[in-house]
């Protein structure tokens, strides 16, 4: 204890000056696993990588938007369903009353296809499938620039049920 450590500029201390870092064992396994995990991939190739359609590659958030009224906006989302895979969605959201009307396809890769309605509640965290469904993707956006001032209505509190009805919580 009673030692003076002089400090130099430029010096390093003894283990690193070594040419070895000194860390345990864990770590230095860790940081060889990595490593080796990197020089693996660095031979990968895209070819690996396969490529799906989306709601984003099909809609266009910002055209449609301009179709809804001043208190709506529309965008995209990705969301997942307990332990499924992720799903990109489009959002209605009405800004005042945190409420959300989402678009999901039924199947993650055809967002063209069977659409699902869920109405989300932004303050309380909660969502919940709507019983109302469309089998394109043009019938439902159809369907919600239709009745999107009855969904308004219900968020504002003036209205006392969703279009066609509406379920408990959902399973996804």
């Amino acid at each position: 204890m009673g030692e003076r450590t002089e400090v130099t500029r430029g010096s390093l201390p003894r283990e690193r000056s070594a040419g070895r870092f000194s860390a345990p064992d864990g770590l230095r396994d860790l940081v060889q696993r990595l490593l080796t995990w990197l020089r693996e991939r660095r031979g990968a190739t895209l070819e690996g990588v396969s490529t799906a359609t989306t709601m984003r590659n099909v809609v266009d958030a910002e055209a449609l938007a301009e179709e809804t009224p001043a208190k709506w906006s529309v965008l995209h989302d990705v969301v997942t369903y307990g332990a499924d895979s992720l799903t990109d969605v489009l959002v209605f959201r009405h800004g005042p009353t945190r409420q959300d009307l989402v678009v999901m396809p039924e199947r993650n890769t055809r967002p063209e296809g069977e659409i699902s309605f869920y109405h989300a509640d932004r303050t309380k965290g909660a969502r919940h499938l709507l019983s109302i469904g469309a089998d394109s993707l043009t019938a439902a956006l159809s369907y919600v620039l239709d009745r999107i001032e009855q969904f308004e209505r219900l968020f504002t509190g003036r209205g006392a049920q969703l279009p066609s009805g509406y379920t408990g919580p959902s399973d996804r």
